[in-house]
């Protein structure tokens, strides 16, 4: 028995020295998580964290097991610079591979604010498991910086990465004189296209890094002729579909035709057109109709018409910079017939106005009756000076009323009489010139009676019909408004149109072709197409406040460089 545990304890022995062997010969063979020195990762990265205000950092370093695989000296490297990050920069740093980051991340890397993801190396481990990642994360999301050794072309490290034409992704290199880092930033117009760079930054240890001075789409202004998908929706007059021989869209006319051509000149692209039926609304089992849907399957890159913002849409696709910012409303056509204002010649004057003239024709007249019996018991006045005939007072009362109506009066030969007469007539012209001036104003506007002003006033009349544009966010928003009056507008008028307006145009025709016809539209449409449209339309007042802008896929990656463009040219 003693002999047996002798042997067990020997061979025991020889297998663990035989393993220990194995793994210091694979330890020595393996090559290094850490391609740099530690100073150079931990300046460099510090850098472009500051330079990004990136808010955490997460250290990819492609090994499952560092210690097992790589040694106990690249995981004492690995914990010093995440030391370095966390401890001394306050920076929140973690340090694991893809498959971790898989596992425990996933796809909730959205609820990461500005990340930095930092590739330590370009061993073969990482870059596999870098390209299995690209295929599900959005990569435009995080920031990207990659080490690469002195022999690793770029282009080859990321043959099978798509690095999309909004993604921050630098890759770090020794320069000339190895003492230094050249930063490069790579992208891809498309997904066709081959890897593009350009120089970003450099670093060296006695300046640290060194950025650029001009902003993402300042450096990345150039699509270099790339094709842009461009549907629109033909509603004139701000976009028109002009069709070539063939009947295809050829090109885009009116406002947003002139939007896109400045853009397409900006951006150095080209364009080819398609036309949608309608702008878009969501079905009840999730799906888009119109141009809203040719974006959601990425038939589209860009929908260039006057797409309104609403929060169904902000789920399926993205807006550009807003275009302009508008009310909408509900517009009758002007009734016809003129109001009959009773009052029409009293409103010229004001009530306290009719109380002093009339007041000031009593009191004269009283006064010239009083002059006049004066006269005649007091012997002040000559027997060939005093009236032959005596006036009463309801005489005298038409008389100074008529003065007042541009009249003339019986002459006396009083001449305190006369005084009176002069006073009357001279207020009578200056009251009959204010108060002909008043009632010809009055005249000759033409004034008509709204209806009603409010749409609670349009459900109360019970006699309107109400629409709204087809497939439109209008339509949506009456069908899932909280607002109680709303929501009974739209069950008992606006689901009851069967035909709807195609566009807004079409709209406000029907409101002047046929009786008792309301029509949603937005205040600067109404503005524009009260010229073209054949009757007199009015406003009720506003619903809504809304932001009109174009609108491309949720994941485009043009998306920053339209918006650039477009504030370029002062479309804000």
């Amino acid at each position: 028995m003693l002999r047996f545990r002798r042997e067990f304890c020997a061979t025991l022995l020889l297998l663990c020295v035989s393993r220990s062997t194995r793994l210091s010969a694979s330890l020595a063979d393996a090559e290094p998580v850490l391609i740099r020195p530690l100073k150079v990762y931990e300046s460099l990265i510090k850098g472009v964290h500051d330079h990004f205000n990136n808010t955490c950092i997460i250290l990819f370093h492609g090994t499952m097991n560092v210690i097992e695989k790589k040694g106990l000296e690249d995981m004492e490297g690995l914990l010093a610079l995440q030391r370095y990050l966390s401890g001394s920069l306050n920076i929140r740093t973690v340090i694991m591979d893809f498959s971790m980051f898989k596992d425990r991340v996933g796809k909730t890397y959205h609820h990461i604010k500005r990340p930095l993801f930092v590739l330590l190396n370009d061993l073969d481990e990482i870059r596999e498991q870098f390209i299995s990642v690209s295929k599900w994360i959005t990569m435009s999301y995080p920031t990207w910086l990659l080490f690469l050794r002195d022999g690793t072309r770029f282009d080859e490290f990321l043959s099978n990465v798509y690095v999309p034409f909004d993604c921050i992704l630098m890759v770090t290199q020794r320069d000339s004189k190895g003492t230094g880092e050249i930063v490069r930033d790579v992208y891809q117009i498309s997904k066709e296209d081959n890897l593009r760079s350009m120089k970003f930054g450099e670093w060296n240890a006695r300046e640290g890094f060194q950025g650029p001075q001009l902003g993402l789409y300042q450096r990345r202004n150039d699509l270099n002729g790339r094709n842009i998908r461009v549907v629109s929706v033909h509603d004139p007059p701000v976009s028109r579909i002009i069709r070539n021989k063939a009947g295809q869209p050829s090109r885009i006319g009116g406002f947003f035709g002139e939007v896109i051509q400045l853009l397409q000149k900006g951006m150095n692209c080209t364009f080819t057109y398609m036309e949608a039926s309608s702008w878009g609304t969501r079905l009840p089992n999730g799906t888009w109709t119109g141009s809203i849907r040719m974006l959601v399957e990425d038939k589209a890159d860009l929908a260039a018409t006057e797409l309104m913002m609403s929060s169904d849409r902000l789920e399926a696709i993205k807006f550009t910079t807003p275009v302009y910012s508008t009310k909408c409303r509900a517009y009758i056509r002007r009734p016809d017939t003129t109001a009959v204002k009773w009052n029409t010649y009293l409103a010229p004057f004001a009530f306290n106005v009719w109380n002093a003239i009339g007041l000031t024709v009593v009191v004269v007249a009283l006064t010239i009756t009083g002059i006049d019996v004066l006269s005649r018991k007091v012997n002040w006045f000559p027997v060939d000076l005093r009236p032959n005939s005596r006036s009463t007072l309801s005489e005298i009362l038409f008389y100074v009323f008529g003065a007042f109506c541009g009249q003339g009066m019986e002459p006396s030969p009083l001449d305190p009489t006369r005084l009176v007469h002069l006073n009357v007539h001279l207020t009578g012209v200056v009251v009959l010139a204010a108060y002909s001036a008043a009632l010809i104003s009055f005249l000759a506007i033409k004034t008509f009676v709204m209806p009603f002003t409010t749409m609670e006033g349009l459900l109360k009349d019970g006699t309107y019909r109400f629409a709204v544009v087809g497939d439109s966010a209008d339509y949506s928003f009456f069908q899932n408004t909280s607002d109680t009056m709303l929501t009974v507008m739209f069950e008992e008028l606006l689901a009851r149109e069967l035909d709807l307006p195609v566009n807004y145009f079409d709209g406000l025709n029907r409101v002047c072709q046929e009786k008792k016809y309301a029509f949603m539209t937005l205040d600067n449409m109404a503005t524009v197409l009260q010229g073209k449209v054949e009757c007199a339309v009015e406003p009720l007042d506003a619903i809504m406040q809304t932001t009109i802008a174009m609108a491309v896929p949720s994941h485009s990656p043009y998306r920053g460089i339209i918006d650039t463009k477009q504030n370029l040219v002062g479309l804000r």
